[in-house]
C-alpha cells in the first residue's frame, strides 16, 4: 500500500525559514515533498521570455534546492499549470494534503479554488495559512466592522 505524503507548494514564499506553510506541513507523521510549479498560464503571457523576475525565481529555486538536499530532501518543480501539475502528483503519490500560503490576487483566489476542488475529488485537502503580511484585509476594521 502506498504511504500517504503531504506537499509544501512553494509560490511567493520561496523561503524555508520563516514559512508558515512549511512549518504546520512539518508537524504532520507524513513525510512532506516540496514543490515549486513554473505556471504556464502565467509564464506564456510574458512578452520578454528572459523576464529578471523569472531570472529572480531559478536563482531561489537553485539556492532551496542546496539547501533541501543538505536537509536529505529534494524540491520538485513542474513547468505547467498548476492543475496539470497536481493531476501528475495525483497519479504519482498518495496525497493527504497541500499546504501553502495564502495567495491574494483574484488569479491565485481562482487557481486555489480549481486545486481545492481537484484534491478534494481526489480525497485530498489542502490548507493555506497567512505569511506573506502581517494583518489580513479583514483583520484590520473600523469600529463598524467593515474595513478601512
Amino acid at each position: 500500500m502506498q504511504q500517504t505524503i503531504n506537499i509544501i507548494w512553494f509560490r511567493r514564499d520561496l523561503r524555508l525559514v520563516d514559512n508558515a506553510a512549511l512549518y504546520h506541513a512539518l508537524k504532520g507523521e507524513d513525510p512532506v515533498i516540496p514543490i515549486f510549479i513554473f505556471d504556464t498560464n502565467i509564464l506564456d503571457k510574458l512578452e520578454d521570455k528572459t523576464d529578471r523576475r523569472v531570472a529572480f525565481i531559478h536563482a531561489a529555486l537553485s539556492e532551496m534546492q542546496e539547501e533541501l538536499t543538505t536537509l536529505g530532501s529534494s524540491l520538485e518543480i513542474y513547468y505547467s499549470t498548476p492543475k496539470q501539475a497536481f493531476e501528475t502528483l495525483i497519479k504519482k503519490y498518495k496525497i493527504g494534503s497541500i499546504f501553502t500560503n495564502h495567495d491574494y490576487e483574484q488569479y491565485a483566489i481562482d487557481r486555489d479554488i480549481e486545486i481545492a476542488d481537484l484534491l478534494q475529488k481526489n480525497n485530498a485537502t489542502i490548507h493555506t495559512f497567512k505569511d506573506q503580511v502581517i494583518f489580513e484585509k479583514d483583520e484590520v476594521v473600523k469600529d463598524d466592522g467593515k474595513p478601512y
